[in-house]
């Protein structure tokens, strides 16, 4: 049996909707009484006021219904319920069973017990005007997780994967998942959409656009009156469809979760933790953010051991000091691995809806998902590859499983990494202490760590259950501890005692170019210095000589195939330097231009399409080119390199409008405008990024592509010798 609080369970939230008011609720963060705050929809946010629920007591978890909401005390053996008009709190029920899980519908409670094997429900305004809402049993045993309630059903999952259900139309619901393994379960009106083993979503009901995505492509699912939204796995923006067809509500803004009620939708946003909503009124939609204080991303737990897929950065903190909060999962708690990778998964089976989809590529993960680095080593401007004697033989793209090797695998001798004990990472980590956690992967954890010389790195445990964690290990170990070079990420070392797998990078307290290019609110207050054209350009620069160096100097020569702003790390002086080798290959061969894979691959909006757009796929030089070009308009724009709202790439609306002569259409206006040779030196950038996406023939080589980014810097000298 699963401990109570041990995993997340996804229809668990801190934010609720009651759909006739249009009242919104949600769990505050701040001290240990973790009160709830509630204000009315309005589609401006000037005449939206927040008011509290009148109570002594703390809350964990939150339900809305109709026209009433209920929550779980903190701790506790009952909940309370109010409507959304008078907001008045009730006690409905006071133990003596512990409760887990609270799911509302139109006029019925459902919970489930601490212990998982009852589910009760509770009549909350029945009357003879609503005899529907008698249609439920006083209670049910089993083993279940996932409740979920429409207006006049509930459904949950049986410890064997299958979905039950209860209530009005109960049979018909069920029936239409009968046969299914499911893994989660939302409900909403009269309709139900979920995920199956294989990640696939899978819908019951009236809904149409239902998008057929990849396995694990959504998550965080909602459901209103005549649509749904989810939540985007790879970039934590929402989509929704339905009546109106589909649409991306609040554009690149992130969430940790959605709620949905009637014809609204909220969301928790990532980072900061406010509430955006949006509705549709025909076909207007309206999006505001609600006058709400910080809401908690999830339910506190003791602490760490109570979380399979790890914990919030700084939930310390948001739990007032008395616990953590688990990071949230679609995925079945009964499995295993409760967070596993979404690719290299069995096939789906067929469905209720048919629902086979095919692979888009093979993503090849990495042992260093969330690699973070140090401090500087004091290096040349160049330096040759360690051990170019011996070379690694190219990375083989494959879906087959590798052979784990016991005693660890067996690397060439490297004099410029060290081989480290498990003891002295254990040490150097504080027994892997979650205080120094810094990230959380699918293929592991990021932990800043101080060794025993002084050095502060960051040390990347992989989970070694993962499916071919095995080989992106050793295939990461192999290319990244030949690229040597100032503006390249450095491999310190690594360990394989046992069944271990760590990695030592150097660490970097900067984080991320993407971080601070997209998420202004959460980082500029402590690095503003970044918000100049200058130092935007000095990164670029740097990065340009790292990429100039892998395809140039490196022997053996190594193409990336994944750069972008995520990759591009900052350290203790701005230093930009390139991080993340999992994609990338040795090669071309000398007298070659290309590099022939079994499949394309790398991130959307950066990847080469002359690469992708092929049916014998490669890479080269110049894959790395266009991308490092979609990066220099994303720092030019300071915009994603993808909108998919309006379903634009910079390189199909910023890049003509720059070679139109039009380039102060696209600047961003988030830094003081440059002028004079300033402003030259962003011209010089502007142009030389549309020149990196033209077609693969017509692409500058990345020594042009330098010697162009010096010339801009140097503008910037000769502007200040001016103004000095």
């Amino acid at each position: 049996m699963v401990p109570f609080h041990c995993i997340v369970d996804p229809t668990s939230t801190t934010l609720a909707i009651s759909q006739m008011t249009s009242t919104v609720c949600g769990i505050t963060v701040g001290s240990q009484n973790h009160s709830i705050q509630c204000t009315k929809f309005q589609e401006s946010a000037e005449f939206m006021t927040s008011f509290p629920i009148n109570s002594t007591f703390s809350f964990d978890s939150i339900s809305g219904g109709h026209n009433f909401i209920c929550s779980l005390r903190s701790g506790d053996t009952s909940f309370f319920c109010w409507d959304g008009i008078r907001q008045r709190i009730k006690r409905v029920y006071s133990g003596p069973t512990a409760l887990r899980l609270i799911s509302v519908g139109a006029r019925h409670v459902a919970t489930i017990d601490g212990n998982q094997t009852k589910i009760r429900w509770w009549r909350y305004g029945c009357n003879r005007h609503a005899p529907r809402c008698r249609q439920f049993p006083k209670s049910v045993y089993g083993e279940y997780h996932s409740l979920t309630s429409g207006d006049v059903f509930t459904c949950a999952i049986s410890g064997a994967h299958s979905v039950q259900c209860w209530g009005t139309h109960a049979k018909l619901i069920q029936r239409s998942f009968a046969g299914v393994q499911m893994r989660s379960l939302t409900a909403g009106g009269d309709r139900m959409c979920g995920l199956n083993m294989t990640g696939h979503l899978i819908c019951t009901g009236n809904q149409s656009n239902v998008p057929s995505g990849e396995a694990f492509e959504f998550t965080s699912l909602a459901i209103g009156e005549s649509h749904t939204c989810a939540i985007r796995r790879n970039n934590g923006t929402a989509v929704c469809w339905g009546q109106y067809g589909s649409y991306f509500p609040m554009g690149s803004t992130g969430f940790e979760f959605l709620v949905a009620g009637g014809n609204l939708t909220c969301g928790l946003t990532t980072y900061a933790f406010n509430v955006a909503c949006w509705g549709l009124n025909g076909r207007n939609l309206s999006a505001v953010t609600l006058s709400l204080p910080k809401i908690l991303p999830g339910v506190c737990v003791p602490n760490e051991t109570f979380c399979s897929c790890g914990v919030y950065p700084d939930s310390g903190d948001l739990c007032g000091g008395s616990g953590v909060i688990c990071m949230r999962s679609d995925y079945d708690p009964d499995t295993t691995d409760s967070c596993p990778s979404p690719f290299n998964l069995p096939a789906p089976s067929k469905t209720l809806w048919e629902m086979i989809h095919k692979w888009l590529g093979v993503f090849v993960f990495v042992c260093i998902g969330f690699v973070i680095v140090a401090i500087s080593m004091a290096a040349s401007k160049l330096r040759w590859c360690g051990v170019p004697q011996v070379s690694a033989p190219p990375r083989q793209e494959t879906n087959l499983p590798v052979p784990r090797n016991p005693r660890g695998p067996t690397f060439p001798v490297m004099d410029n990494v060290q081989v480290f004990s498990f003891n002295e990472l254990k040490d150097a980590t504080n027994n892997f202490s979650l205080a120094v956690q810094i990230g959380i992967g699918g293929y592991g954890r990021v932990y800043r760590g101080l060794l025993t010389d002084g050095r502060r790195v960051a040390v990347k445990r992989c989970d070694t259950r993962v499916p071919d964690s095995e080989a992106v290990f050793q295939a990461e170990v192999e290319i990244q501890a030949k690229a040597r070079h100032e503006n390249v990420v450095s491999l310190i070392g690594y360990c394989t005692e046992n069944n271990e797998r760590l990695c030592v990078f150097e660490y970097m307290p900067h984080k991320d170019l993407d971080v601070h290019l997209h998420l202004p609110t959460y980082w500029t207050r402590r690095f503003a210095i970044f918000y100049s054209w200058k130092l935007r350009i000095k990164a670029l620069l740097d990065v340009a000589r790292g990429i100039e160096y892998l395809h140039q100097y490196c022997v053996p020569r190594i193409i990336h195939r994944d750069i972008k702003s995520g990759n591009i790390l900052l350290d203790q002086n701005w230093v930009a330097k390139i991080s993340d080798f999992g994609l990338a290959v040795t090669g071309p061969d000398p007298g070659q231009d290309r590099v022939d894979v079994a499949f394309a691959t790398g991130t959307a909006g950066y990847a080469d399409p002359d690469s992708y757009n092929t049916a014998n796929p490669f890479v080269s030089q110049r894959t790395d080119v266009y991308s490092f070009g979609m990066v220099m308009l994303e720092v030019v724009t300071g915009q994603m390199v993808y909108n998919e709202l309006n379903n634009t790439s910079l390189a199909t609306s910023a890049a003509p409008t720059i070679a139109a002569g039009r380039l102060m259409e696209v600047l961003d206006g988030r830094l003081t405008l440059p002028v004079g040779f300033s402003m030259e030196a962003v011209e010089i950038v502007a142009t030389l990024a549309q020149q990196c996406v033209s077609p693969g023939a017509q692409r500058p080589n990345m020594s042009d592509v330098v010697r162009e980014l010096e010339t801009a810097v140097a503008r910037f000298d000769q502007q200040e010798a001016i103004a000095n």
